[in-house]
């Protein structure tokens, strides 16, 4: 394979059969495979290698994009040492995902900028590159989702991101009270992804105030508090803020 038909003819033949990158790299992947002295079956390796990787890349890319996810926020770049609390092991293990292959919630607490949120996106990352579907969002964006789709019906409701989503981030869970309607709705999503989905909460409330937080409605708060700390993680973590850290931080650099 070294004249430009016969480049164009195994282009073809690559097209014919749905590859869609290592089209437009074969000449290179053809002269590593000559400089490497690859075997008939290394060469196919690298061929097939080339374009499985370039499909995940864009899988990951395109699921992020529509997951609301930052791929700035990842688990590696979390400051462990500044923030108090976080069991780096645990947070390791969550990592792997296994709690989505479980069906089982995540519940960051603690209070406002120790990097509950980095937490949350970075395992919303780690979901998506292992392939899992993820939606995240702020508590208020469900709630404003679920508040015009319950005059709609069922059917509407439950094609929704935050219903069918294999992970559910909600961020900032506890900014402020939720009325009696809300707390009923967000208990409808959480009751419907209970063992079948993965939730991720973070929350600056702890769980013994969230009955003042859901309408001071206690029964309500017992069971939402019954339903989603089972089969959950919960991870408190302590500190200053990373946010203030920085203002600090530039104000002693000034």
């Amino acid at each position: 394979m070294n004249t430009q038909s016969d480049l164009d003819h195994t282009r073809g033949l690559l097209t014919d059969v749905g590859f869609e990158f290592a089209v437009h790299v074969l000449p290179e992947l053809v002269e590593r495979g000559v400089r490497e002295q690859a075997s008939l079956s290394g060469f196919l390796d690298l061929v097939l290698t080339t374009e499985r990787d370039a499909r995940e890349e864009r899988r990951v890319k395109t699921s992020l994009k529509l997951s609301g996810l930052s791929a700035v926020k990842t688990l590696e770049s979390f400051d462990f040492t500044f923030a108090r609390g976080v069991d780096r092991r645990k947070t390791e293990l969550l990592a792997t995902c296994e709690f989505a292959r479980r069906r089982e919630n995540v519940l960051l607490l603690g209070p406002p900028g120790v990097g509950k949120t980095h937490l949350a996106l970075g395992l919303g990352v780690k979901a998506v590159t292992n392939g899992f579907s993820v939606a995240s969002m702020t508590a208020d964006e469900p709630l404003d989702h679920l508040r015009r789709d319950d005059a709609a019906g069922l059917r509407r409701m439950q094609r929704r991101r935050y219903w069918t989503a294999a992970v559910l981030i909600i961020d900032e869970l506890g900014f402020q009270a939720l009325d009696r309607r809300d707390a009923h709705l967000l208990f409808k999503v959480l009751s419907s992804r209970y063992e079948r989905a993965s939730t991720i909460i973070t929350s600056n409330t702890s769980i013994r105030e969230w009955p003042e937080m859901i309408a001071g409605d206690e029964m309500l708060a017992t069971v939402i508090l019954d339903r989603l700390p089972h089969h959950c993680h919960v991870v408190q973590i302590d500190g200053r803020s990373f946010r203030l850290r920085e203002v600090q931080t530039k104000g002693s650099q000034a």
